[in-house]
């Protein structure tokens, strides 16, 4: 097997294993500019970062609720996060992933927690015990 290093030597330029499929086989979509792309997406950044009812409704479609049943929710809790009762301007959608039922909204950080813990009741237990044990009186 020749390497890189060999061509380069012969000032021979070695083939990648795209160059010798058509232009539009090598990943690119046909009649799809890459700047018709970008301005798609990029418009979609806008309107996630301006419009809450379309942040929000994109990210309660994920989870199989409608835009009236998270702002239901939001409302339920007061707009504040279930563990910690922060209230922030973006909640994140708790949910099961055994069963993918929505279980309520929390901030980031306390989703992370649940997240490291892999909702593990017996470790979040093992780490309270662990913070009374170890916390100063």
């Amino acid at each position: 097997m020749t390497t890189r290093r060999d061509w380069a030597k012969r000032g021979l330029h070695r083939p990648s294993s795209d160059e010798d499929k058509p232009a539009r086989k090598r990943g690119r979509k046909p009649g799809r500019s890459a700047l018709a792309r970008f301005l798609r997406d990029d418009r979609r950044r806008v309107r996630r970062a301006l419009e809450p009812d379309y942040r929000d409704g994109e990210r309660a479609r994920r989870y199989g609720l409608s835009l009236a049943d998270y702002r239901a929710l939001e409302k339920r809790q007061g707009n504040a996060c279930a563990i910690c009762r922060k209230v922030t301007r973006v909640l994140c959608i708790d949910h099961c992933h055994v069963t993918g039922r929505v279980r309520g909204l929390l901030c980031r950080r306390c989703n992370s927690a649940l997240g490291f813990y892999a909702d593990d009741q017996r470790l979040l237990r093992a780490a309270l015990a662990y913070l009374q044990a170890t916390t100063r009186r």
